[in-house]
């Protein structure tokens, strides 16, 4: 990875230079700051310009400088609505504490011809969006930069049906964004055998993982952070209590360590009993579990310190949704302090006020009745599917 130092070693346009008195070093810090469409146009000025802001240097300098102030500043939201004429739209999501609680409107512009409300995401990394958009075919997508990379998903052969789950994250050991693909099948008393295949951007191709034995697998879509990957799993077991969930069964976190390929656990907060299921997200560069109450009431609760779980602390107690039916909860952001969190509830998107426990539902059905709605944010960076540019 590169410090610093080597980043003040690159080449700045001397086109800049002539108009400034700032070191280097400053010049940097301030392109850094700037707009990810704007340094896209600053590539266009000159061949030093695009020199400069297509190093490998700046790039990945850029990257973690947006991961870093993600708390909501360049969290941006990409919403799927399916209604009679299927159409995607895009969302600014700005600072959740500001009085006025509307997004500005954008449609996406869709790198394929395919209608954007057949796609389903996998996940988001770094900027960039795994998604399927047809059948037999997955996408690492950059919304910002537009740069796209399709290529063919994978299968196993098998006599019997089984559950698919994906993940999608960064591996930083080998520089490397991969795709991961659990098989579950099941088999007797709550048990299921796992089949892995692993896709490696790098080389642009799959691989057979090592399989594992386990519970079943709730999350469609494994949650990244830290270079690791986790799935909620649940497991039977005759009589409730303890820190899983309700009655018959218990459930803790898998995670996958993208860098070697292996699997470990982390334990869940102790809710008590309760008929419970759970849902992972990661939000503030945080992992969050929200402990779900018979679709009633959700508990988000967050893991401040990562690995540690004795750090989980309870974010946000007894959200509700209006009609007092909550159905699945994804968290989508939340405000540093916990009083405001961006959630779906089914159809709807909207914030909620934990303070006085009140919902302003964000304006995502104008186009019509919506049948699906999906979200999923990311940050705004240079980062790019394609490994000629990484």
């Amino acid at each position: 990875m590169e410090t610093p130092n080597q980043l003040a070693e690159t080449k700045i346009p001397q086109e800049l230079l002539q108009f400034s008195c700032l070191p280097d070093e400053i010049i940097i810090e301030i392109l850094l700051r700037l707009p990810v469409k704007s340094l896209l146009k600053f590539r266009c000025v000159s061949k030093s310009w695009l020199s400069l802001l297509s190093t490998p240097y700046f790039i990945n300098t850029q990257i973690k400088f947006s991961v870093k102030k993600s708390k909501n500043v360049n969290l941006r939201l990409v919403i799927v609505a399916s209604v009679s004429g299927l159409m995607g739209k895009m969302c600014s999501v700005y600072s959740l504490d500001c009085e006025n609680s509307s997004v500005n409107v954008d449609k996406v512009d869709y790198p394929l011809k395919t209608p954007f409300g057949s796609a389903k995401f996998l996940g988001s990394c770094n900027g960039l969006i795994c998604l399927t958009p047809m059948s037999f075919k997955l996408m690492i997508w950059n919304p910002v930069t537009g740069k796209h990379k399709e290529f063919q998903d994978s299968f196993v052969q098998c006599a019997v049906n089984c559950y698919i789950r994906y993940g999608f994250g960064y591996d930083y050991v080998n520089d490397d964004y991969k795709v991961v693909k659990i098989f579950s099948f099941p088999r007797n008393e709550g048990k299921y055998e796992n089949k892995v295949k692993i896709y490696s951007l790098k080389d642009d191709s799959w691989k057979m993982g090592e399989g594992f034995d386990s519970g079943y697998v709730n999350a469609q879509s494994g949650m990244c952070l830290n270079g690791y990957l986790h799935w909620e799993v649940s497991h039977c077991r005759d009589s409730g209590g303890g820190g899983g969930g309700g009655s018959g069964a218990c459930s803790e976190i898998m995670t996958l360590d993208l860098a070697t390929e292996t699997y470990g656990v982390m334990a869940l907060p102790n809710c008590g009993n309760g008929i419970t299921s759970w849902s992972l997200s990661v939000l503030n560069g945080c992992l969050v579990a929200c402990c779900n109450y018979d679709s009633v009431r959700t508990d988000m609760w967050v893991m401040k310190e990562y690995g540690v779980e004795e750090s989980w602390t309870k974010l946000v107690s007894n959200l509700t949704a209006p009609s007092g039916r909550l159905g699945y909860v994804s968290p989508l952001s939340v405000s540093e302090n916990g009083g405001e969190v961006l959630v779906r509830l089914g159809t709807n998107i909207s914030l909620y006020n934990a303070r006085n426990a009140s919902h302003e539902s964000l304006d995502i059905h104008s186009l019509g009745y919506c049948l699906q709605v999906q979200a999923i944010t990311y940050i705004e960076s240079l980062a790019s599917p394609n490994v000629g540019d990484m």
